[in-house]
């Protein structure tokens, strides 16, 4: 867990400072290109997998051949995705009504295969719960990617930085983990994917529904309101994922291997749900909260003047980001156990709700959109609790109880900003004194109200931290 939060930390640390950096020296309207193209980022690793890398840690054995034809397959995936994306570009630009992303798209798309070599040595380092690889190789990458980005902005790349930013990433990734894993040698022992490629196809469908549902508001944000609604929007979408990326994804990475591993022992499995339920809510939840009490001077201060518009949609997104970061568990459960089909089934309701909240959104502009989602992501919230039930016996009571004491200090943190920001003049003051009292009163709630919970929260913490068992 504290390689992993290395890795995810210090990544999104270079990776967003980039792209404030980025959003500053190129404005809402040039950023909107890098915004939709990101989309299409997000996409290839799905699509460069087809859920084998997934296969390769929840099995518990695998054949010598099979990291190797994996890899085999991720390589064709890069060669034919290259080409089509090639050939496509023109109309995905058409789509978003801006030319400016075709050849941003042409360029990713030739450099796919630097993605490719580094997914099956990062899924076996997963598989034996070796992080420490993965860390260096994200840190790493990251930082250059990072540096590269912000070169070519200032070069007059325009939006093509992002180009520069995202090959240089790869390389360094690619390069790492190689040599960490010492490979693997990519084969032709093509009939050991009979044995993946069943758990590997559902794992697919399941992320290829899941990116849908999660992306389906930034497509239709620049098709519909244009390319630079999609930068406010994006921008402030950056941070819902913040805790998502930087907490959640962090410890399943790591719950993953170690729920699949338990998959039998249901004890056990309710046991490390709920302590890394709590663990998730305690991290995300008041960091969310103070994103959103202070949306409107947290912009004006990083982002400038400029990108106010993105304040509102932070607000109502830092919302949706505490309560995703907190259920992000369920899915790695239900892969762990082998209900792929139920998690499956799941993405496909999930999907159904968050469209139909977003297109109704859609009238009402970017600020409908982010409500739109983040009401269906609450609607869900008790399907989601009903499978971690099915799956462990812990109750709905056992998660609210585990949930309750940083929902309730952010409540009261978030009071105490707004009268600061009621009382102060000045965005920085605001943001600066703000700050402080919401850390302060949330804190005290915490110690005061719900004492024997955040000091235990708090015991496991120090442990992740000193390594202590």
């Amino acid at each position: 867990m504290r390689w992993n939060s290395l890795a995810v930390v210090g990544k999104q640390v270079f990776m967003f400072g980039a792209s404030i950096v980025l959003a500053r020296l190129l404005g809402p309207e040039t950023y909107g290109v890098i915004s939709a193209a990101m989309i299409y980022v997000t996409f290839t690793m799905l699509l460069l997998d087809q859920g084998l890398a997934a296969a390769l840690v929840q099995r518990a054995e695998l054949s010598r051949w099979a990291p190797g034809v994996v890899a085999t397959a991720n390589l064709a995936s890069a060669v034919l995705l290259g080409v089509v994306t090639w050939l496509a570009a023109p109309l995905v630009a058409d789509f978003f009504h801006d030319e400016r992303l075709a050849p941003v798209l042409q360029l990713l798309g030739a450099a796919l295969w630097l993605k490719a070599l580094a997914i099956v040595p990062r899924a076996m380092q997963q598989r034996v719960l070796t992080f420490r690889a993965i860390a260096v190789a994200d840190v790493a990458g990251a930082l250059v990617g990072a540096v590269a980005g912000v070169v070519a902005a200032y070069l007059g790349a325009g939006p093509a930085a992002v180009v520069a930013m995202v090959v240089a990433t790869d390389l360094v990734v690619a390069a790492v983990l190689l040599h960490a894993e010492r490979g693997p040698v990519p084969n032709l022992h093509v009939r050991e994917l009979r044995e993946l490629l069943p758990f590997g196809a559902r794992v697919m469908a399941t992320n290829g529904i899941a990116y849908f549902s999660r992306n389906i508001d930034n497509i239709l944000v620049g098709r519909v309101l244009g390319l630079s609604a999609l930068s406010f929007y994006g921008m402030a979408y950056r941070v819902l994922v913040i805790p998502v990326q930087l907490i959640a994804q962090t410890v399943s990475r790591v719950m993953f291997p170690v729920f699949s591993r338990l998959a039998d022992r249901r004890d056990l499995l309710a046991e490390n749900l709920l302590r890394t339920t709590q663990l998730l809510a305690l991290l995300a939840v008041p960091l969310m909260g103070l994103a959103a009490a202070g949306a409107h001077e947290l912009v004006h201060v990083v982002l400038g003047v400029k990108w106010l518009p993105s304040a509102s949609l932070l607000t109502v997104l830092a919302v949706a980001g505490a309560r995703e970061t907190v259920l992000y568990v369920t899915s790695p459960l239900m892969k762990a156990t082998g209900e792929v089909k139920l998690l499956l089934r799941y993405e496909m309701l999930a999907t159904l709700l968050q469209v139909g909240g977003i297109v109704v959104g859609l009238r009402w502009g970017t600020l409908g959109v982010a409500l739109g989602y983040t009401v269906a992501g609450f609607v869900l919230t008790p399907v989601l609790l009903l499978v971690q039930r099915r799956l462990t016996g812990v109750t709905g009571r056992d998660q609210v109880r585990v949930v309750l004491p940083p929902v309730h200090a952010a409540l009261w943190g978030a009071a105490a900003y707004v009268v600061v920001a009621r009382v102060l003049d000045g965005p920085l003051l605001v943001l600066v004194v703000g700050a402080v009292c919401y850390v302060a009163v949330a804190a005290g709630v915490l110690l005061l109200v719900h004492r024997s919970s955040t000091l235990e929260g708090l015991t496991r913490l120090r442990r992740l931290a000193t390594g202590r068992s």
